[in-house]
């Protein structure tokens, strides 16, 4: 560390205690993301790495955010939770996957079948996020939500669509408003193209 007083310059050794030089610890993931320009490199970065991993793939901002969180060792936090205007984007890539590898997933709505309290909402919400696995999403609207399953064929999302009635009766103390869950797989032999499953989302989320 060098300070410069009038015209000459002191020069000061700094020091480090062995094992913390050998040692490289993590740096605060809000330190870089709270500034700018260590946000912006940070992202290239991840990016660019990201690219020679996955070439056939172009990453989105959630899949930056759920490489950081393993990075970060953060896979206890649950499934990520989204807004409902991000469903659409999210599903089309999942089905372009799916084409592409013949990966299945599955779709299970939750709605309440009239606008529920706000407490209600939240009980519902809490109860499904602290079960989900992490590789889920949850995409949230006033009175329903959509779980997005990867790698989840038809038969395990037909018990956990009634694992979830369960779950949703056991927060409420069996007094649960009513509910409806409904759910689909795909790729499917009575499902002929991927817009499909975008049909069924839209209409899971009309009024």
């Amino acid at each position: 560390m060098a300070e410069e007083t009038g015209s000459t310059t002191v020069v000061t050794k700094v020091t480090k205690d062995k094992d913390t030089a050998e040692q490289h610890p993590m740096m605060s993931f809000t330190a870089v993301t709270s500034h700018r320009t260590m946000a912006e490199a940070f992202i290239r970065e991840l990016l660019t790495t990201g690219q020679r991993i996955m070439q056939d793939h172009d990453l989105t901002v959630e899949d930056l955010v759920s490489i950081c969180h393993v990075a970060l060792d953060k896979r206890d936090e649950g499934m990520v939770m989204l807004e409902g205007r991000h469903l659409r984007s999210r599903v089309s890539e999942q089905v372009s996957r799916a084409n592409r590898y013949d990966e299945e997933f599955s779709l299970m709505s939750v709605r309440f079948e009239s606008v529920p309290e706000e407490n209600a909402y939240d009980a519902m919400l809490d109860t499904l996020a602290e079960r989900m696995r992490n590789t889920d999403m949850l995409f949230m609207f006033k009175s329903r939500m959509v779980i997005m399953l990867p790698h989840t064929p038809k038969e395990p999302c037909q018990m956990l669509s009634e694992r979830v009635g369960g779950l949703i009766d056991s927060a409420f103390a069996n007094n649960a408003p009513p509910v409806e869950i409904n759910w689909m797989t795909y790729p499917a032999p009575d499902i002929e193209h991927g817009s499909e499953v975008l049909d069924w989302c839209e209409d899971q989320l009309r009024t």
